[in-house]
């Protein structure tokens, strides 16, 4: 074989190869989905069709469109496809991001929560809008014009601030000076002076104070036996009471008992009285009409007491002519 043959095999070879490692490297770094799901973003960060999507910060799929949505055209449709076993469920979120600062925008899930709903195939994944570098850059210049006004009402205050400092500086000076060391000198020897001569009269109320105490005390003591009386006597009352609590019971249950057949005689009373009132009043008549007999004949005895003896009356004697 000649050497341009063996060249152009060794190159045709080699092409293989290169090609076979291309393909094996492509293979290794993508994984193919199979379950498809979506959601929605109002900013996709660059994100496009290819793009990995990571679960827990694990590769498990790729993005396979990227577009505004057809019902919402403020928001950005993300379909992505995951392999199978992937458990994206109901507390799971989507946002964009990247795993290194040099790296491709990537679609991260969130790994939610093990008691969560697991989504099925063609569900919407709940998503979180991630900050983009615009919003971040905006923000840096609010910060920034905010420090500049921050730094102009500085420069603006820092002044006043210096002369009130050297006012206080100086005032402080001034009550250290020698004049107040010496008046706080005089002060204090007062003060000595004062606690020195009224020294023996705190002691004299301290002792009172001690005195008092142990007065106290033996107050305290002789009252405990008066306390303990009154207890004992407290007692005394309660067991007389629990004595006669039952007897005075009884007592009280019999006179209730007493009263009402007492009131249920004078019911019956009432009764019979209400029956028989037109025979007590006739009888009360003949009563009253007696007692007149009664008297009338008493009085005709007064006058003829011969009556009771006689059995003829005397004729009335005539009145002279």
């Amino acid at each position: 074989m000649s050497t341009e043959a063996k060249v152009g095999a060794f190159v045709i070879a080699a092409l293989v190869v290169l090609g076979a490692a291309v393909y094996f490297v492509r293979t290794t770094q993508t994984v193919r989905g199979q379950v498809p799901y979506k959601t929605y973003l109002r900013y996709a960060g660059g994100l496009a069709p290819g793009a990995a999507v990571l679960f827990g910060g694990i590769k498990v799929g790729q993005v396979s469109a990227v577009q505004p949505a057809s019902h919402d055209p403020t928001r950005i449709e993300i379909l992505f496809e995951v392999k199978t076993g992937t458990p994206i469920n109901r507390n799971s979120t989507a946002r964009v991001g990247s795993v290194s600062v040099m790296s491709s925008p990537a679609l991260s899930i969130t790994t939610g929560s093990n008691e969560a709903r697991r989504l099925q195939p063609g569900e919407v994944v709940p998503s979180e809008e991630a900050v983009s570098l615009e919003e971040i850059t905006r923000r840096i210049g609010t910060v920034a014009d905010s420090a500049g006004a921050l730094m102009e009402q500085l420069q603006k205050d820092i002044p006043e601030l210096t002369g009130e400092a050297r006012t206080f500086l100086a005032n402080l000076n001034e009550i250290s000076g020698p004049r107040n060391q010496k008046q706080i000198e005089r002060i204090l020897a007062e003060l000595n002076t004062l606690l020195n001569r009224e020294s023996p009269k705190i002691a004299q109320i301290t002792d009172q104070l001690s005195e008092l105490t142990r007065h106290a005390d033996s107050v305290v003591q002789s009252v405990e036996p008066v306390v303990g009386n009154v207890d004992r006597a407290v007692t005394n009352v309660n067991t007389t009471l629990d004595a006669i609590r039952e007897p005075l019971a009884r007592d009280l249950t019999e006179l209730e008992r007493t009263i009402q057949e007492a009131r249920t005689l004078l019911v019956s009373i009432q009764d019979v009285v209400r029956t028989n009132e037109g025979d007590i009043a006739g009888t009360m008549r003949n009563l009253r009409v007696t007692s007149e007999n009664v008297r009338a004949l008493s009085e005709s005895l007064k006058q003829r007491p011969w009556t009771l003896i006689r059995t003829t009356q005397p004729a009335d004697r005539r009145v002279p002519q």
